[in-house]
């Protein structure tokens, strides 16, 4: 009678490591679908990010492309009434050539400082696209490292399970032998 109840006790002493076990297993199972859906979450902020980054650098690109438009546009249109109108002056009001030199050589210079100006803007939205550009990417790779300790800790948890299950699988073989011989 004293084995029997020292098997019991054993047995007892199983199921109660066996419990323990599995309620571990549940509390990081828990965990783990916490963390799986604060990842999803993550993932779905990171992507409207990348989306809206997307979006607003193909809209400068749009944007640089029209203003470069109306620059040469601006800059063919202003070079032809200039001349055109310095002629007509120096015709009509009989300014000497001198003057008339000085007047082409004064919007000549406006002309260029325009144009430099319009150079100088179009470089400064090129380096604002390809600095957009550069967090999309940077974006893009850190849902990519993000991506990749993600699937690390569902392959572990994984692993995990499949551990707890056999241990259970193994115990509850022993407890059952147990039985039959207690039975038989």
């Amino acid at each position: 009678m004293t084995d029997s109840t020292a098997r019991l006790d054993r047995i007892e002493a199983i199921l109660a490591t066996v419990a323990e076990s599995q309620a571990r297993t549940e509390a990081n199972l828990e965990g783990t679908r916490q963390l799986v859906e604060s990842n999803a979450a993550g993932l779905r902020e990171t992507r409207q990010i990348t989306d809206s980054n997307a979006r607003a650098i193909e809209a400068w690109g749009a944007r640089i492309d029209e203003v470069q438009i109306e620059t040469e546009e601006a800059t063919s249109s202003t070079r032809a009434d200039l001349a055109v109108r310095i002629e007509d002056n120096a015709h009509n009001q009989g300014i000497d050539r001198v003057r008339f030199d000085q007047l082409h050589d004064e919007h000549s210079q406006r002309f260029e400082t325009l144009l430099e100006e319009a150079r100088a803007d179009r470089a400064e939205m090129r380096a604002a696209r390809e600095q957009w550009q550069l967090e999309a990417q940077v974006n893009t790779t850190e849902h990519q490292e993000w991506r990749q300790r993600f699937d690390e800790q569902l392959a572990s948890n994984a692993t995990e399970h499949r551990a707890f299950t056999q241990n259970s699988q193994v115990l509850l073989a022993e407890i059952a032998r147990l039985w039959q011989r207690m039975a038989g």
